[in-house]
């Protein structure tokens, strides 16, 4: 999926205003465009440089730097940088800062604030890694917020650990099992809570 979202800058007058855009998380492709216009009628802006100066953890940005070249007056060009989405992030909104360099002097910064859009319907991703051993990972998604629980079951639908029982906020989350003092084979967890029960099947392998 691809977000495009196109930002003027103006070498002589620049607009710093903070710019929310929503994006989903577990994408690939996404992409910003900075259009950098020299508005002078007199002077070139010699080379432009753009440089990603906060790079939040949730994101992975292919290129961190794209190199314009001469920008002369009346002139505009456009900086591209894709990046993917993590599939859990871990906050609602992350800043994207960058600087934006000219060679015959100044420097600017844009921050853009990215806003992770929440779930639209319950899931229950499969454990990672699995097989496991000793621990796993689990994440799910919540489109409101509310009481849920995660428990693990044996073969035999017994209750053997209980990972959460608590208020989730609506979005994505995750939780650490630790299969510690279990002998391998099959197990089951579920995700239930706000009227769903959604299970799955995991293996351990000692």
């Amino acid at each position: 999926m691809k977000n495009i979202f196109l930002i003027f800058f103006f070498i002589a007058h620049l607009l710093f205003a903070q710019t929310v855009y929503e994006v989903q998380p577990d994408t690939k492709g996404n992409m910003i465009i900075l259009s950098i216009a020299n508005e002078s009628t007199t002077d070139n802006a010699g080379s432009i440089s753009i440089d990603v100066v906060k790079n939040p953890a949730h994101l992975e940005i292919k290129n961190c730097e794209v190199k314009l070249g001469e920008l002369n007056k009346g002139e505009e060009r456009e900086a591209q940088f894709i990046f993917d989405v993590k599939k859990i992030p871990a906050v609602l909104k992350d800043t994207l800062k960058f600087r934006i360099k000219a060679e015959r002097g100044g420097s600017w910064e844009k921050e853009i604030i990215l806003s992770y859009a929440l779930p639209t319907e319950y899931k229950l991703e499969q454990n990672y890694p699995n097989p496991f051993n000793p621990a796993t990972t689990i994440e799910f998604s919540l489109p409101i917020e509310g009481k849920y629980q995660i428990k693990i079951f044996n073969i035999l639908g017994e209750v053997i650990k209980e990972l959460a029982n608590e208020e989730f906020e609506a979005g994505n989350h995750k939780v650490k099992f630790d299969s510690k003092g279990l002998a391998s084979g099959i197990y089951f967890y579920s995700l239930s809570g706000a009227g769903i029960r959604i299970v799955k099947k995991m293996m351990l392998v000692k």
